[in-house]
């Protein structure tokens, strides 16, 4: 090590008025210390300072995270408020019936629940996505609304044929990772694939949502409150794929959208929601209950009707929670 013997020369001028033992050891031991030091420095940096090679490729596999069955003693009970029944719904409606449900949850004064929807038209941005990815003028006439949402990643499209799930749930009776609750969704969307015959729906290495022969049928963007989760995921049943054209879907250039109707012919959300929420009971060791929901319509012209937001979704009653999170 070439700064040694500079080093050593300083020191001994700081020693010279002790004893001659004294400096002795003193000698001894800063030699040996200045030994580790020049052992260290031909090492290179410490590990905890390395950001690429193995550590960054190790820290990558742990942002992603991995699914593993939960192997719970006792299923838990989750309440399914099933909206797909009333058609398509506006996104900002469906928002305030699960901002509701969220609160509650969060208060625990109800049980976990999960929110099946089909929505009316939309593009929604992440909580910190930008328009950079937007591709159309949404304060043009006709235009299909473009909104901020709580959820994480950049924009996306809801419409007709796309099924929606909003689960509500605390993780702390589940498990409180977020990455292994990602990889979770994920995993009920390919066995609900493999359910209807597409047994190679696969997770991306490197993104969040499930593929399909080389194009993107679902994505996933959650967020979490005191560990109660909500928004969730989208799965493309028979949409108009054409309407993602209108953005870069996740910001993602290169992955093209796709649809299940692309690879099974005539589908619809009726023939996979029934697949859908048995393959999340069996991933989340879950019994879902239904609860019924009732939609209270305003009189007035629709689209003004919905922008006062006067469209109400309630469920009849929010099942008391009876376990403690």
């Amino acid at each position: 090590c070439s700064h040694t013997p500079t080093r050593k020369k300083e020191t001994m001028r700081g020693v010279s008025s002790l004893s001659s033992s004294s400096s002795s050891r003193r000698r001894v031991w800063l030699t040996a210390a200045l030994s580790l030091r020049c052992q260290a420095a031909a090492r290179g940096p410490p590990r905890r300072l390395c950001y690429g090679g193995a550590t960054a490729r190790r820290r990558t596999e742990q942002a992603q995270g991995q699914w593993s069955a939960i192997g719970r003693v006792s299923r838990s009970s989750v309440a399914l408020y099933d909206l797909t029944s009333l058609g398509p719904v506006g996104y900002s409606e469906a928002m305030r019936f699960q901002s509701r449900l969220v609160q509650s949850r969060v208060a625990n004064a109800t049980k976990d629940g999960l929110v099946l929807v089909e929505h009316e038209a939309v593009y929604t941005l992440g909580r910190g996505a930008t328009q950079e990815h937007v591709r159309y003028d949404p304060t043009e006439a006709g235009a299909p609304p473009l909104l901020r949402t709580e959820r994480g990643g950049d924009v996306t499209y809801h419409g007709p044929g796309q099924l929606v799930a909003y689960p509500v749930l605390h993780l702390g009776g589940y498990r409180k990772d977020s990455h292994w609750y990602l990889r979770a969704l994920e995993e009920v969307v390919v066995r609900t694939c493999a359910a209807l015959g597409l047994p190679d729906a696969e997770r991306h290495p490197e993104h969040t949502g499930v593929w399909l022969r080389g194009t993107k049928v679902a994505a996933v963007g959650v967020a979490l409150r005191r560990w109660v989760t909500y928004h969730g995921v989208a799965l493309n049943v028979c949409p108009s794929v054409a309407d993602f054209d209108r953005i870069v879907p996740c910001g993602l250039h290169d992955e093209p959208v796709g649809s299940l109707q692309q690879h099974l012919g005539e589908v619809t959300l009726a023939d996979v929601a029934p697949l859908f929420l048995a393959e999340f009971a069996s991933v989340f060791e879950a019994d879902l209950a239904n609860v019924d929901v009732v939609r209270e319509k305003r009189q007035g012209d629709d689209d003004h009707r919905r922008e006062r937001g006067e469209d109400r979704l309630d469920a009849l009653t929010f099942p008391a929670n009876d376990d403690d999170a």
